[in-house]
């Protein structure tokens, strides 16, 4: 690597104290715009923030959906005027635009029991129990004091806290998924069935990564789980719900090809290439070629006897760079592999390279700010897919004598 010199001991613990400094600075920050947003309860009827947006927007659709559902309306949450009419009455007010519902039914299943708390109270649990249950994963796996403050202070918190997204939700499940794949596959696999069935796009390269892993009981538990889910669901709601959802998906592909006051906000290589005016033709046709060579790296990565903080880096981040539906709150999903990465590069005393590296992409949520507001270029799929290659990479040559049919250490 580039600057390849080690730091002394004092030069390390000097390093880590800015460092933990910075990070008490930033959730002060961030707690301290918080209270700024929730002030607008006061100010203002109904749950709104001060900036006008409903609180927690995007829980709010989960909510609502999951409320109409209880009151024997499943398919209506498919219909974005009947839906927004449940969010205003939650919330007390209307707003701009749409809240719409893009989840499958199996999802509807699963956060039925949202809507049997109050609003407010529903939207602090979503939020805080998988933020709470990400920090304790993040100190597991990489077990530094500084570990949990590093993860709190990174940019794409306050932006999941803000539009109350589910991606602590998604990374915790991912995480611990991972974390468990060796000591208890089927629930491993059971982790990975429930972001299937929340955002099937994040949860369609794990398949790939456990097939080529031949982690068999994760799998197959990924796959009764899911089924089963899906079976549920159809009882339930009736098979006109999982209509309506097949049909409510072309919506959602119009709504990514055409909605420029998305691109900005989406990390993705078709945003990005039509945040710089290129055609839906060549953003399609980039996306997919970035999409097969990122399925072919995480293939060949999990077929070797690689250790997890490689293997489970490079697909977190290969799930980041296939999607080209993605928004700035999914960043959060790069916790983990900041979190291997930082860890093994604190043990081994490496280089300043590795660790601008580590800085470049834990900053990056905000560091891409200025491109894509001023050039309408968005550099981050970009700095993602070299993180990536530069953890395989670094991966490989710790193990040079895999073969290259080799198989994970970690079977299911």
């Amino acid at each position: 690597m580039p600057f390849d010199f080690n730091l002394t001991e004092a030069q390390q613990q000097r390093l880590l104290q800015v460092a933990a400094g910075a990070c008490y600075l930033l959730i002060a920050c961030y707690g301290g715009f918080i209270l700024y947003l929730v002030s607008g309860f006061w100010t203002t009827p109904g749950w709104f923030y001060r900036t006008g947006i409903p609180a927690g927007a995007d829980f709010l659709q989960i909510w609502a959906a999951s409320s109409l559902a209880l009151g024997g309306h499943p398919t209506w949450i498919y219909n974005p005027a009947v839906l927004k009419t449940a969010e205003t009455a939650i919330v007390g007010g209307t707003f701009t635009g749409y809240l719409p519902w893009h989840y499958p039914p199996s999802f509807l299943f699963l956060a039925l029991p949202t809507a049997l708390l109050p609003y407010p109270a529903a939207l602090l649990i979503w939020l805080l129990v998988p933020l709470g249950g990400l920090v304790l994963l993040v100190s597991r796996l990489a077990p530094h004091p500084l570990a949990w403050k590093l993860a709190l202070a990174f940019p794409a918190i306050p932006l999941n806290l803000f539009y109350g997204q589910g991606a602590f939700l998604i990374t915790w499940l991912l995480g611990a998924g991972l974390l468990w794949l060796k000591t208890w596959p089927v629930g491993s696999g059971i982790l990975f069935a429930l972001i299937l069935n929340y955002k099937p796009h994040l949860g369609l390269l794990v398949m790939v990564a456990l097939l080529c892993g031949r982690c068999w009981r994760a799998l197959g538990a990924l796959v009764i789980t899911t089924a089963a889910l899906m079976l549920a669901s159809a009882l339930a709601f009736g098979l006109d719900t999982w209509l309506a959802f097949f049909k409510n998906l072309s919506f959602a592909s119009l709504k990514l090809r055409d909605e420029a006051i998305l691109w900005d906000r989406m990390p993705t290589v078709f945003a990005a290439i039509r945040l710089l005016g290129g055609s839906a033709r060549l953003a399609l046709a980039a996306q997919l070629l970035v999409t097969g060579g990122t399925v072919a790296l995480v293939a060949w990565v999990w077929r070797r006897a690689l250790p997890l903080a490689v293997r489970g880096a490079v697909l977190v981040l290969g799930t980041l760079l296939i999607n080209p539906y993605a928004f700035d709150y999914d960043l959060t999903l790069l916790v983990l592999p900041l979190a291997w990465f930082g860890w093994e590069i604190f043990q081994k005393n490496d280089g300043i390279g590795d660790i601008l590296i580590f800085a470049l992409v834990y900053l990056s949520p905000v560091l891409t700010l200025y491109p894509v507001q001023v050039a309408k270029f968005n550099p981050e799929p970009l700095l993602i897919a070299v993180f990536m290659l530069v953890i395989a990479y670094r991966g490989l040559r710790q193990a040079p004598g895999l073969e290259a049919g080799a198989k994970t250490v970690t079977p299911g």
